[in-house]
């Protein structure tokens, strides 16, 4: 009965998570790393990300509403987070913090993971991956669930995300290969590539967020004045 959205909800949430296009990021972040590390952080990074889906899938919208913060100011704030880390990327300051994240070889990999996992989870987990899209879509189909007061519908959406998060578990591990198969020359290109794509991102948030505060909240607020 529900498949149709649920399926739409599926399909839109992997295209905002985008973990191919993170993928060049996430190796960034990670080329210092054996691959047993690399597939712990992996693992890490996408637990993060579904425990946060799931969280703001129940309580997304509640919880904007009770710190009184609009969707269009947290697509702000996110905008300006994106733009901030795409210039980072775009300037080589990942490199930069994959050096410093070098540091234990007495830890064991699951401790070295966990390590580089608590430095690198933001940005990768959230703005990167869970990022103003991801969550207003999560509390638009939220609130149509809301509607429908379904269990059924509710339990079709903690199937997709879960779902979608599996698959870009899978896309994470393979980090390596690319890895391999670009060269470190061609992943320094395609990490700045991404980073400007990133900076991109965070514009257009920051445009989008600033012109439907415009449009929703100043200009009403001057129509009013000027009745008065």
């Amino acid at each position: 009965m529900h498949s149709p959205s649920i399926l739409t909800f599926a399909a839109s949430l992997f295209a905002l998570l985008n973990p191919l296009g993170i993928l060049p990021i996430f190796i960034s972040y990670t080329a210092q790393e054996n691959r047993s590390v690399q597939r712990w952080l992996a693992l890490f990074l996408c637990l993060t990300v579904w425990t946060l889906m799931i969280f703001f899938l129940f309580t997304g919208s509640a919880l904007l509403k009770f710190f009184d913060i609009s969707l269009d100011s947290f697509r702000i704030a996110g905008g300006i987070l994106l733009l901030i880390i795409g210039l980072g990327l775009v300037n080589g300051t990942s490199n930069k913090i994959n050096h410093e994240l070098v540091s234990a070889d007495s830890k064991s990999n699951i401790q070295q993971a966990e390590s580089v996992y608590k430095k690198i989870v933001i940005p990768l987990a959230m703005p990167l991956l869970a990022g103003p899209g991801v969550i207003a879509n999560i509390v638009l189909y939220a609130n149509e669930g809301e509607k429908q007061s379904g269990l059924g519908y509710e339990l079709g959406l903690i199937a997709a995300i879960s779902a979608v998060s599996l698959l870009q578990l899978a896309i994470f591990l393979s980090g390596r290969t690319l890895q391999k198969l670009v060269g470190d020359v061609g992943l320094s290109i395609v990490t700045r590539i991404m980073g400007l794509l990133i900076a991109s991102i965070g514009v257009q948030f920051i445009t989008t967020g600033v012109s439907n505060l415009i449009v929703n909240s100043i200009v009403p607020e001057i129509e009013k004045l000027r009745l008065k």
